[in-house]
């Protein structure tokens, strides 16, 4: 019979991991890193007072103990793992890993290196940013690239209705017009880079339309979600019944 213990600070028990949220005000739809019922398991959210994305965006050193706060307070309550809902916390990578004792994906860049091993050196990756002005070399740096490898990198600063509803914190997301604009990008990209192998989408707003880009594409496109999942499962790994014979 388990045996279970009580966690002086916890609240609830039973998540599954932990996201840490920019202070930021728009609709999270489903399918968003911030929309509960984008997952198949439970997921305790976090604001990170102060976080705003032009903060995190360049990784402002005087975020960092607001950063820690959050993740230890994620920690505490019993996640098993941390993420975030913006792909610029790769900057809080080191950061969050050292400050708590359970696994830190905070960055759905990290994904690169690991979809790089899937695909053979001549293969180019796609990177859909939010901003890509704001993802620096230093950025890329900490990904863990190899030199050898193309990556391609597109932002959705300057498409009208991403920068209306997500950049300037519209009230309303109109999700055809988020899906439209991520879909002209990525074909953008892919007619540009004839060798693209895989897309990755770095904004955390933009999971609910990877569908749409991997049918315009044809292509293998990660996100966000796809990490977390990764993460998640590792974490709850499933019991299996062992046959009595084998056939």
């Amino acid at each position: 019979m388990p045996v279970y213990k009580t966690r002086p600070a916890a609240e609830a028990y039973g998540y599954c991991v932990g996201i840490l949220l920019l202070d930021y005000q728009v609709p999270f739809v489903p399918g968003d890193v911030g929309n509960a019922d984008t997952y198949d398991y439970p997921v305790l959210f976090k604001v990170v007072e102060g976080a705003t994305y032009p903060r995190v965006f360049v990784g402002d050193p005087e975020l960092e103990p607001a950063v820690i706060e959050a993740a230890q307070a994620l920690e505490a309550q019993g996640v098993k793992a941390i993420s975030s809902d913006c792909g610029f916390f790769l900057n809080y990578q080191d950061v969050i890993a050292k400050a708590v004792n359970i696994p830190v994906c905070a960055s759905s860049l990290l994904q690169v290196p690991f979809v790089a091993s899937f695909l053979g050196k001549s293969k180019s990756i796609g990177v859909i940013t939010a901003d890509s002005s704001a993802l620096s070399n230093h950025m890329i740096a900490k990904i863990g690239l190899d030199n050898d490898r193309k990556l391609v990198i597109k932002g959705m600063q300057e498409k009208p209705c991403f920068d209306k509803q997500i950049m300037k914190e519209g009230d309303e997301l109109v999700t055809e017009d988020i899906e439209r604009e991520t879909v002209e990008v990525a074909l953008e990209m892919q007619r540009e880079n004839p060798d693209l192998g895989a897309i990755l989408l770095e904004c955390s707003m933009l999971p609910p339309y990877s569908k749409a880009v991997q049918e315009a594409t044809d292509l293998p496109v990660y996100d966000f979600i796809t990490m977390i999942d990764y993460f998640q499962r590792g974490t709850h790994q499933k019991a299996y019944d062992t046959p009595r014979h084998y056939y």
